[in-house]
């Protein structure tokens, strides 16, 4: 009998499986096995060996030898690093192909149920639930409207590098809907018990916490949780004072909580205009927060002790500071919120500045989800050079999470100075009112860090 629960997520093209099979082997602390990855390492084989995409002595004998291991949400294939290279629309079509013949699933099934065998594990594919683990616990099936798949797939190649016009898309997945759908090897249906989420207005998060709510409730499964920081008592108490305060004072106004994950490690990245931002943003958000914030405050008697008992943690805002980074990838890594102001010191009210590249560096060396976070009306109400605050009226905006992955062989600093820029545009955004999303009702924007 296992001890942690196998987790089977099918669907077709588009639906959202691999950002959400991605996100929930994260907070569950289990592995994740990108099933169709595999196909696509063979297809790329295929590709390069230039063998016959049909049944055959010929690739049964190319078949035979090939080593492909999954290890780390990396794909190896015959000990080379492919990642990256599987996610090209030309590999996928070949895997569209290959995945029908009998030779490539007798190859790749049995590879993905000896990596399921022990539990503890998230599977994504399109029979994964069907063929390749029908005795799984927890099975999930991901769909969406046509429309919503395309547009996140035009989305997911234009972050590549790659455009493609959206009519071009929408024929291509219909297609592969069609071949999916009618394949006489594994065709793609929902499992038997399966629990049915249509993503198409869901953001990644959102996906993920309901998978997480229909496996304690629906299935009576307990999966191991990721850590989670202990709640801080005077944190909560506290919190409902100053809420209350800041109402009264400043009308405080919450929009798009719901982007910010109820669970799990999150960065959150806002402009700073006055002292109050952190108390306002930890009071306008759904969870406890981990702060960072200048070493003088905590030099402060009684004042630095309080804060550092309210979740402050010190950083130096003059040159590199590893202790800080340390600290920060702590708090992410034991799957807590912690809150960062890129810019490193207040500014003017309405004014985004560039960030520091250690924002940037946070984020993509962390890998976790960033939520922008734009505060309007502070830097009225507790400007730079006044003494004590005043009344004056704040919003508290939560924008689309984001979430940077790095480029393997890119330049470092690079990446981060992009992800760096990337997260300020996106608070821009908020405070323009052009963000494409002020309810959280589309997916996770995603960024592939690239040296340009």
């Amino acid at each position: 009998m296992r001890t942690n629960p196998v987790i089977t997520i099918d669907g077709p093209a588009g639906a959202g499986k691999s950002t959400a099979a991605r996100l929930l082997a994260e907070r569950l602390g289990y592995t994740l096995v990108p099933t169709g990855a595999m196909y696509r390492a063979v297809a790329l084989s295929v590709m390069r060996a230039g063998v016959p995409q049909r049944e055959g002595p010929e690739l049964r004998a190319h078949l035979e030898p090939l080593s492909i291991v999954v290890a780390a949400g990396r794909v190896r294939l015959d000990g080379e690093d492919v990642t990256d290279a599987i996610r090209s629309r030309e590999v996928a079509r070949v895997t569209s192909d290959i995945t029908m013949l009998a030779s490539v699933r007798a190859k790749v099934t049995p590879l993905q149920r000896e990596l399921a065998a022990a539990g503890g594990v998230v599977l994504e594919g399109r029979d994964t639930g069907t063929v390749v683990c029908p005795d799984a616990e927890v099975k999930f099936y991901l769909t969406a409207s046509l429309e919503a798949r395309a547009r996140r797939r035009q989305a997911e190649l234009a972050a590549a590098g790659t455009p493609v016009a959206l009519d071009a898309i929408t024929a291509e997945l219909s297609a592969r809907d069609t071949q999916d759908q009618t394949r006489e090897l594994a065709p793609l249906r929902k499992p038997p018990g399966a629990i049915e989420l249509d993503t198409s207005d869901l953001t990644a998060d959102q996906v993920v916490e309901r998978m997480l709510a229909a496996i304690g409730t629906d299935r009576g499964a307990e999966p191991r949780q990721a850590t989670a920081p202990r709640p801080n008592r005077l944190y909560a108490f506290l919190r409902v004072l100053a809420v209350a305060l800041m109402r009264l004072l400043f009308r405080v106004e919450a929009r798009g909580r719901e982007n910010v994950p109820a669970r799990g490690p999150v960065l959150l990245v806002a402009n700073h205009s006055s002292f109050l931002d952190p108390p306002l943003v930890g009071g306008a958000a759904n969870r406890q927060l981990t702060f960072l914030a200048k070493a003088e405050l905590f030099q402060i008697p009684l004042f630095g002790a309080l804060i550092r008992r309210l979740n402050a943690r010190p950083v130096r805002r003059e040159g590199a500071d590893p202790g800080a980074l340390r600290t920060a990838m702590r708090v992410l890594e034991e799957g807590g919120a912690l809150l960062i102001f890129p810019e490193g010191t207040r500014g003017d009210e309405g004014a985004v500045r560039p960030a520091k590249a250690g924002a940037g560096m946070l984020a993509v060396l962390s890998g976790v989800t960033v939520v922008p976070v734009y505060v309007s009306g502070s830097g009225r109400a507790w400007p730079r050079g006044r003494r004590l605050p005043r009344p004056a009226k704040v919003t508290v905006t939560f924008g689309t999470p984001l979430r940077f992955e790095a480029e393997r062989g890119a330049d470092r600093k690079r990446q981060y100075e992009i992800a760096s820029r990337e997260m300020m545009k996106a608070i821009e955004r908020i405070r323009d009112g052009t963000t494409a999303d002020s309810a959280g009702k589309r997916w996770s924007e995603s960024y592939a860090v690239r040296s340009k």
